[in-house]
């Protein structure tokens, strides 16, 4: 057999194991360029967003679109938001609003909240928790400012965390800008109140059987947010066709998804511990707070340094785990078509499809021969009935990856 091998492999394997080594280091948090540049953009961000604007109290309305808010699970949940000056009784103009669910009875529960993604790979590193919260970047969300004596009623839909179960929950309501100067930059004052709805969800009896349906890679990105066995059961199902899909990063995707899922249904104890460490991480200090700063950091990389082992080790026996089983699908997908071993397009693809998961194993932090290693490539590629020169040729630039070292304060 011949095997057209794509251009540029190895050049984008190489481009996405640095993007993703990147990603994963500890920002320089402490450096004193860093400290004022980020102490700076608070200022200004303040400045921009100071006088009228973060004096003003705005009350949030906030009513179901029907007399009775009842819902299915598995659908959106969508109420109607008008916002009011506290201060003069008018109308406000726009008013950009987020809702917020909790359970209203013992039993009920929400999807998990969404650990940042940009920190899975300090969960693996070990390198927890994560640095001062504080980023660079401009805040699009306004607070409201024209005003009429009318109400305008606007839909909003309830992101995460949602309903999973059925029964009663409670949902209230708060300006976007609010959220997002606290989700950047620590504690912020809120400048919006609201009323809370009760809504109650049922089952619609087939909610989840619509979810879970899958056209090659394609299915429902709500699949991915529920914490259920069957869900990622699922999604497990369909890793070599997700492996074979134009993208390579179609793979990426779904590996780490399937992990946060495997984590919420089965280790709720270190999924909780991932989110306090992500939430308590320390806000982030002017320059003329430095030693305080650098004390606190200390401090929460101490209390984490505990679970920094069992957290990686968690993490990459998950990974390790479904890139094996991804590599079975492909070889039994391979010896599922003997009839197709000459055929030009079903031989392209499947070396497709083994070059987007060899360029997975090396995208995770730690690099590729931390989950599969060398010689469990050669022995898969094999298996689905590779040459030997292809194999050779394939893997030519897969070198051996350095160890995972320890972040600082576990030394």
């Amino acid at each position: 057999m011949v095997f057209r091998l794509r251009d540029q492999g190895h050049l984008a394997r190489k481009n996405r194991a640095n993007y993703h080594l990147t990603k994963t280091q500890p920002p320089e948090s402490n450096s004193p360029m860093t400290q004022t540049l980020r102490a700076y953009l608070v200022g200004v961000l303040v400045a921009a967003f100071g006088g009228v604007s973060f004096a003003q109290d705005v009350h949030i309305v906030l009513r179901a679109k029907s007399d009775q808010p009842l819902f299915h699970l598995g659908e959106p949940i969508t109420l109607e938001v008008a916002c009011v000056n506290s201060a003069t009784g008018r109308y406000l103009l726009p008013c950009s609003v987020v809702l917020e669910a909790q359970a209203a009875s013992v039993g009920n529960r929400l999807s998990a909240d969404r650990i940042n993604q940009m920190t899975w790979g300090d969960a693996q590193s070990g390198a927890l928790p994560p640095p001062p919260r504080g980023v660079c970047g401009t805040i699009s969300n306004q607070l409201p400012s024209q005003e009429s004596n009318e109400p305008t009623w606007q839909e909003v839909t309830l992101g995460e965390p949602f309903p999973v179960y059925v029964g009663q929950y409670r949902i209230k309501a708060s300006l976007a800008v609010d959220q997002e100067v606290a989700e950047r930059f620590g504690e912020a004052p809120k400048h919006s109140s609201s009323d809370e709805i009760d809504v109650h969800l049922d089952d619609n009896l087939g909610w989840k059987d619509r979810l879970i349906h899958f056209d090659k890679c394609e299915y429902e990105a709500a699949l991915t947010l529920l914490p259920d066995e069957d869900a990622v059961a699922a999604l497990r199902r369909h890793l070599g066709d997700c492996a074979a899909a134009d993208w390579p990063s179609s793979i990426d995707q779904l590996l780490h998804r399937i992990v946060w899922l495997k984590m919420q249904v089965e280790q709720p104890d270190l999924f909780s511990r991932m989110l306090d460490l992500e939430r308590g991480r320390p806000a982030l200090r002017g320059e003329e707070e430095a030693d305080l700063q650098k004390v606190e950091l200390e401090q929460a990389q101490l209390s984490a340094s505990g679970d920094a082992k069992s957290i990686r080790q968690w993490f990459r026996d998950q990974y390790r785990d479904l890139l094996l089983q991804t590599a079975e699908q492909l070889v039994a997908k391979s010896r599922a078509h003997p009839e197709l071993r000459d055929d030009q397009d079903f031989q392209e693809d499947l070396a497709n499809s083994f070059e987007n998961w060899l360029e997975a194993t090396a995208s995770l932090p730690g690099g590729a021969d931390r989950y599969v290693t060398r010689q469990e490539a050669i022995n898969f590629l094999k298996r689905a009935g590779f040459s030997q020169k292809y194999v050779t040729e394939l893997l030519k630039h897969r070198q051996p990856d350095p160890e995972l070292g320890l972040p600082e304060y576990q030394r």
